[in-house]
């Protein structure tokens, strides 16, 4: 028989830890590992989503349909009114679902799981973080979040390196995250190129939030254009910060350059129709977009950030930067200008990502944790 895992989280639409967990799902063949997947609310692009794969199970713990709140501390006051429902439908979900272990993704699902994980002790309970603790995410109310938990994990080494301080004797697993890149080279080979009009086509791919710091690549695409006015930014994806960077684009004169396509269910053409990818995200657990560019053999322009520049080796498989205005623009003019060095940082980067981030090392930092706690019960 195989062993019961359960896997909840509060979702957001099919985002990057929805992929992610879709691959870590899709990659299992149900001989060893039987996976079920608790969503907090009622999510009905992410069922359609997770439907796909035919050995996962689905369930859904309240049938509340949650928007994307404008920020945590708004989503937290609208999760205390609703803790007490959440927490004893986990309870009960989690004791009669006969799973050995479960795996609870984010803070929204630590606090809907936390009863349970101090209740259930024939069950190990595993807490994974996917993004990287600010200085206000530290605050001692977490070593009380994550206390009752059998394992505290990381899905980067920048994610681990700021959970030590708020786990109990500062043991974080890091389970980095992984990517199916034979799918995405086989999905690849269908797209057609359409090379940029005038020059060299950028993309940026990632949720229009502050954090994400799409506001500050158009203040270096504005700098670029001053020097190869033939260039063009894409800039992927939705959010709250949308019509204030299409304003940015046209208070700086750039909006005819740049192009804002939304949310793209497959990204992939996107990223082989370009030539340069571009991110400056303030924070993050370990950037989906960086890795998928990084298997579709982009070179890329990022800025120094926690959970980014771990994916990357600094003028191997792209360039780093600092965060400072100006920055991006000496390594962007050096690949816009160089094709045959566009071209070796991308196969290196494809390289990486196909050794270190593939899917199957990603489930087999599962496995091996799963294996450890069992032996453990």
């Amino acid at each position: 028989m195989p062993v019961s895992i359960a896997h909840v989280l509060r979702t957001y639409g099919v985002h990057g830890g929805e992929r992610q967990l879709a691959r870590l799902f899709a990659a299992e063949d149900g001989v060893n590992y039987q996976n079920t997947f608790y969503s907090l609310y009622d999510n009905p692009d992410c069922t359609a989503y997770f439907a796909r794969i035919p050995q996962l199970r689905q369930r859904m713990v309240f049938p509340f349909r949650a928007p994307v709140f404008p920020s945590l501390r708004s989503e937290m006051l609208v999760l205390l009114a609703l803790l007490p429902i959440l927490q004893l439908r986990m309870l009960w979900l989690l004791a009669t679902g006969g799973h050995r272990i479960c795996v609870v993704h984010g803070v929204q699902a630590a606090a809907a799981c936390w009863p349970a994980a101090w209740l259930l002790r024939g069950m190990k309970f595993v807490y994974v973080h996917r993004g990287t603790k600010s200085e206000a995410g530290s605050h001692p109310i977490f070593k009380l979040l994550y206390r009752p938990f059998d394992a505290v994990a990381g899905v980067s080494v920048a994610t681990a390196d700021s959970l030590t301080s708020l786990v109990r004797g500062g043991e974080v697993v890091i389970l980095e995250n992984g990517i199916d890149w034979q799918a995405f080279v086989a999905a690849a080979e269908r797209c057609e190129r359409t090379p940029a009009a005038g020059g060299v086509r950028l993309i940026s791919s990632a949720r229009l939030l502050k954090h994400k710091a799409q506001a500050f690549l158009l203040d270096e695409f504005a700098r670029v254009l001053q020097q190869r006015p033939g260039a063009e930014l894409i800039i992927a994806g939705d959010g709250p910060e949308h019509q204030n960077l299409v304003n940015q684009a046209a208070k700086l004169g750039i909006n005819e350059k740049v192009r804002f396509i939304g949310h793209v269910p497959d990204i992939t053409c996107r990223l082989v129709d370009s030539d340069i990818f571009v991110h400056a995200s303030e924070i993050e657990g370990m950037s989906n977009a960086v890795l998928e560019a990084m298997t579709l053999g982009l070179p890329s322009v990022v800025v120094d950030a926690p959970g980014v520049t771990e994916c990357h080796r600094e003028g191997e498989t792209g360039f780093i930067v600092e965060r400072r205005p100006g920055a991006m623009v000496g390594p962007l003019l050096r690949l816009i200008d160089d094709i045959d060095l566009r071209r070796k940082l991308g196969d290196a980067a494809r390289l990486r990502v196909e050794r270190e981030y593939s899917t199957e090392a990603n489930a087999a930092r599962y496995h091996a944790l799963y294996r450890r706690l069992l032996a453990e019960s």
